[in-house]
């Protein structure tokens, strides 16, 4: 029996507890929940921010990605190009080089057997003039010396 007098003196705290208690308490909570609930919205609006953000990073990304590509295959293009004008330019050059050390060739050819003519020519002249001397007299043999130096000059020039 005691139980029962404790449990109604109990029901009959909480009762006249209950109402100064509410008055002061669901306010309160009420607070609390609207301020969860802000709380909840600005975590919201923060989310979908971070994730339009995270979207325009990887879109930027993507775009740099592909722009470094580009730029690589411009690259690679224009190393190729330049390679190529490069091997043009050497073959130019070694066929340039070539032409005149050819040509130096030629000119030193056409000098030496200019040189090896005009020294037959004076070697010509000289054994000439020996057999002349010894074969004809000396005022025949100039005058046949003179008639044949102007027939060699006149047929090397």
């Amino acid at each position: 029996m005691t139980e029962f007098w404790l449990l109604v003196a109990f029901a009959i705290v909480v009762v006249l507890l209950w109402k100064p208690v509410r008055r002061r308490l669901l306010p309160a909570l009420d607070q609390r929940a609207a301020k969860i609930r802000a709380d909840l919205d600005e975590a919201q609006r923060l989310q979908e921010e971070a994730k339009s953000l995270l979207a325009k990073y990887q879109r930027q990304l993507h775009n740099g990605e592909s722009l470094a590509r580009e730029i690589m295959q411009r690259a690679e293009t224009e190393q190729q190009r330049f390679e190529a004008r490069m091997k043009a330019d050497f073959e130019a050059m070694v066929a340039r080089r070539t032409q005149q050390a050819e040509e130096r060739i030629a000119q030193e050819e056409a000098r030496a057997l200019a040189e090896v003519r005009d020294r037959a020519v004076e070697l010509a002249v000289r054994a000439t003039e020996r057999v002349l001397r010894e074969r004809i007299g000396e005022k025949e043999g100039r005058a046949l010396l003179e008639k044949a130096l102007v027939e060699v000059d006149h047929k090397l020039h």
